[in-house]
């Protein structure tokens, strides 16, 4: 199952999805995938795959919010 949310473009300024995706790779070893990469028109959409056990779901969300408080582009 995926999930493909929306960050906020008023509260998350992202400019370059496919960027912020790589740098939460090199952070946080997350991986998700840009919503441009599905021709999505926006910058303003992810990929999550939600398979994975939910407490590990629940800590990989945790730290993806941690990354996102302290992200700019």
């Amino acid at each position: 199952l995926y999930a493909f949310p929306r960050l906020d473009p008023n509260v998350y300024e992202i400019h370059n999805d496919e960027k912020l995706v790589q740098d939460l790779l090199l952070q946080e070893k997350i991986l998700v995938v840009q919503g441009t990469g599905f021709n999505w028109p926006h910058h303003d959409h992810l990929r999550i795959v939600t398979l994975p056990w939910a407490r590990d779901l629940a800590v990989a969300i945790e730290r993806f919010g941690n990354f996102l408080a302290s992200y700019a582009q």
